[in-house]
C-alpha cells in the first residue's frame, strides 16, 4: 500500500496530506496573525485533525510523533470550522475535481427530511420495565449466577 509523500521528518500516516494535497489546501488555511506567539506548522496540524477524524481516536491518542499537541488540533478544527475553512476546502476540492471531469453529479441527491419529536413525557407504558435478566440486553457482558 502507497502512503502519501510528504516532506515532513516522520513516518507518514494514511490521512496525511501529499505534497499536492498540501499545495492546493494551503493557500486555503487562514493566515496567522502577524503578532504573538508563532503558530505550529499548519500542516502538521491539519494532518493531526485528519487522523483524529480518520481514526475515530480520542484527541489525547493523537500519535507523539505528530508535531502538534493535541489541544493546538483541537482549537484550530474549532477554528477552522467557526472560519468555514472546511467548506473552503471542500469546495475547491470540488471543483478541482469537476474541471478534471471526476465528478459525477448526475445521479446525487439531497435529502433534507426532518422527522418530528413527539411532545411531552413518555407514557409509562411505552417505558421499558428492568426485567432483572442481564440476558435480554445484547449488550450485557455481566451475567447474574443463580443461587444455588
Amino acid at each position: 500500500m502507497a502512503f502519501p509523500t510528504h516532506s515532513l521528518l516522520r513516518k507518514a500516516y494514511r490521512s496525511d496530506l501529499s505534497d499536492t494535497q498540501w499545495s492546493r489546501l494551503k493557500r486555503l488555511v487562514p493566515r496567522p496573525k502577524r503578532r504573538g506567539r508563532p503558530r505550529v506548522n499548519e500542516r502538521e496540524v491539519l494532518n493531526g485533525i485528519l487522523y483524529v477524524l480518520s481514526t475515530g481516536c480520542r484527541w489525547e491518542d493523537l500519535p507523539h510523533d505528530i508535531k502538534a499537541s493535541h489541544q493546538t488540533c483541537n482549537r484550530r478544527l474549532l477554528e477552522y470550522q467557526r472560519r468555514r475553512v472546511w467548506q473552503k476546502m471542500l469546495g475547491a476540492l470540488m471543483k478541482e475535481a469537476a474541471r478534471r471531469r471526476l465528478l459525477n453529479l448526475k445521479n446525487a441527491s439531497h435529502d433534507a427530511r426532518v422527522v418530528k419529536s413527539k411532545r411531552g413525557p413518555k407514557a409509562r407504558s411505552d417505558l421499558q420495565e428492568n426485567t432483572g435478566f442481564a440476558a435480554s440486553n445484547a449488550t450485557s457482558w455481566w451475567m447474574p449466577r443463580a443461587i444455588p
